[in-house]
């Protein structure tokens, strides 16, 4: 047996013994997609990426300059989850931008 055959045999055991909750989330992203063996991503690369800590430094001096102190822990990820996914031009960062600035333009015709 090639590696490529056990490594699909195996690929269909992990399928086969998931939840169907779990296989269905697996299928809106395809299953030829899908890396069951993929390792972990390094959660301390969120925080000390060049563009985490461009995000940190950017959420703190938007904070110092709109005279925002002592800020929620919930907002202050979310801004910095936003700008991090500017920086890296993430699609899903630009939608939320893009609708703000739908939203402002449209309440201020309103």
């Amino acid at each position: 047996m090639t590696d490529k055959e056990e490594y699909e045999r195996r690929k269909k055991g992990v399928f086969d013994g998931m939840a169907k909750r779990g296989q269905e989330r697996i299928l809106r992203i395809g299953y030829e997609n899908w890396d069951p063996f993929e390792l972990p991503k390094d959660p301390r690369e969120r925080i000390f990426s060049s563009a985490s800590l461009k995000a940190s430094a950017l959420v703190r001096e938007y904070f110092g300059s709109a005279g925002i102190s002592g800020e929620s822990v919930s907002v202050h990820k979310e801004l910095f989850d936003l700008c991090r996914g500017l920086i890296q031009e993430e699609r899903r960062a630009q939608i939320i931008v893009d609708f703000c600035a739908w939203l402002k333009e449209r309440k201020g015709r309103g």
